[in-house]
């Protein structure tokens, strides 16, 4: 016999997200005949034991005997589920939810295949209801605290916090940053680390979801005598409060942080898409809003949510808007737009630059001009970069149409496929924007410098020439002359 929870006060705002997804209506039980009931006891017999097929097929039996039978639908929703198909599984979970909206099997189920279809956020709402309609249910709640650490933190608005003056706490010099020390401002030399944090066996966006794991990599971090963080996208709340944490308990060994913005590919490369480009600038200000603690970010499969009110804007010296761009989809771009300036309340161009050029430095506008708006607050910026963009010219590295052509001059057979990335024949250059006189923070110029790639690093002549401190170094070759191109911004 199903025992039935009334609704709790404390889910009736979950109860009126449902209500979006599903009816709100519960039905009387029916009588089923005795067919039907002798093959749902079989269906939960098998089921226990862990026969999913035969208790699958019983359901079956007993739902079409008694289609109106709950019990019957619900295990062979359950059925379906643990034999993969979750979309058959889903279906059923939710016509029973349609009939009764207090049935917390029904509910737990509704999590589990939320989950699997992707949908993290109703996975989140489904489960809490199956545990305020059966709190002894630990299975649920060990789900909860998986996939929604904060899922019982109270979900309370977040003050806005706009400082009355400008807020600068860190600004590009010449080549180099500084960071305002209170009584005035000093140069800071970033000893950095990229802030991966897929564990083994994990995907990378399965982020850890315990502020202690954070803690004790962040204790490890400044015992190795770093000073700064670089993230590539929005992690889980409980690194910020570690973040934050930290540096209020040590104020001599502060951690900075550069905060990166991640985006995907647009639809046919094309960066001025109107449904993907305003993604990407919801990115843009999620990030803002998530450093300065004042973000309710909903969960979502592959992205980290939750409430976000741990402010560490005091100790983030940068952002780094975008991703390493495949050269294709630039070229492609910039093909089909033509070179335009661009002067934005905080940066421009110095004069003509490409499209994606323009496109980038845009983007990073707006983040400012969204963080100057609702905070009062301006911090260096840049955009990523990799070998493969940099303005510099590789003679060691061919792209398709130099191939084809040295291929045709020799009498050799054309290869029909183009060659890789086409490492050379795409570039942007961030010497080409600069702070309007409206920004104090800066501009910098950002790359992600593999030792290893592409094959220019190890072949290009001068760069084998090089010597660092260490030895041989072409890769050092490399550096020095990446970082003498930018002669008037910082190079990370």
């Amino acid at each position: 016999m199903r025992v039935k929870f009334p609704p709790s006060a404390a889910v009736a705002s979950v109860n009126l997200m449902l209500t979006l997804l599903l009816p709100t209506r519960a039905t009387a039980q029916v009588s089923c005949p005795r067919s039907a009931m002798t093959a749902l006891e079989a269906g939960w017999r098998s089921y226990r034991a862990g026969a999913n097929q035969s208790a699958a097929e019983h359901f079956a039996v007993a739902h079409q005997a008694c289609p109106q039978s709950i019990d019957a639908r619900v295990g062979l929703g359950l059925a379906q589920l643990r034999l993969g198909r979750t979309q058959d599984a889903d279906s059923m979970f939710r016509s029973v939810l349609a009939r009764d909206t207090t049935n917390a099997d029904a509910w737990d189920g509704r999590a589990r295949s939320s989950l699997r279809l992707g949908d993290t956020a109703v996975a989140v709402l489904a489960a809490r209801r199956a545990l305020s309609l059966a709190p002894a249910n630990q299975e649920i709640r060990r789900l909860l605290d998986d996939i929604s650490p904060d899922w019982d933190r109270p979900i309370l608005p977040i003050p806005q916090r706009r400082a009355p003056t400008l807020q600068v706490t860190s600004r590009t010099r010449g080549r180099g940053f500084e960071v305002n020390a209170g009584s005035g401002w000093r140069a800071f030399y970033i000893k950095g680390v990229n802030f991966g944090v897929a564990l083994p066996g994990r995907f990378p966006s399965e982020f850890p979801q315990d502020s202690a794991t954070y803690a004790g990599w962040i204790d490890t971090l400044a015992a190795m005598n770093a000073n700064t963080l670089r993230l590539y996208t929005i992690l889980p709340p409980q690194f910020y409060r570690a973040l934050r944490a930290w540096n209020l308990a040590h104020p001599q060994r502060l951690l900075w942080l550069v905060h990166g913005v991640w985006a995907e590919l647009p639809p046919r490369h094309d960066f001025n898409d109107s449904g993907w480009k305003g993604e990407f600038q919801n990115e843009l200000k999620k990030v803002v809003d998530v450093i300065h603690g004042a973000a309710n970010i909903p969960s979502r499969r592959g992205h980290a949510g939750g409430r976000y009110d741990a402010d560490v804007s005091a100790w983030v010296l940068g952002y780094i808007v975008g991703r390493e761009w495949e050269p294709f989809a630039v070229e492609e771009f910039v093909s089909r737009n033509r070179p335009s300036t661009y002067t934005g309340s905080y940066l421009r161009t110095r004069g003509p630059a490409s499209a994606m050029d323009v496109w980038l430095v845009q983007q990073c506008d707006f983040m400012l001009q969204f963080e100057a708006g609702k905070y009062n607050a301006l911090r260096p910026i840049a955009y990523t970069n990799w070998p493969t963009l940099d303005p510099l010219h590789h003679p060691t590295e061919a792209t398709s149409a130099e191939e084809t052509r040295w291929r045709k001059r020799s009498g050799r057979r054309s290869e029909v496929t183009k060659v890789e990335y086409e490492n050379d024949a795409v570039a942007l250059d961030a010497t080409l924007v600069e702070a309007t006189p409206a920004n104090p923070a800066g501009w910098f110029a950002s790359y992600h410098a593999y030792p290893y790639y592409p094959d220019f690093l190890l072949l290009d002549p001068g760069y084998r020439k090089a010597r660092s401190a260490e030895g041989p170094s072409s890769y050092y070759g490399y550096l020095r002359e990446l970082i003498a191109y930018h002669r008037t911004i910082p190079t990370v």
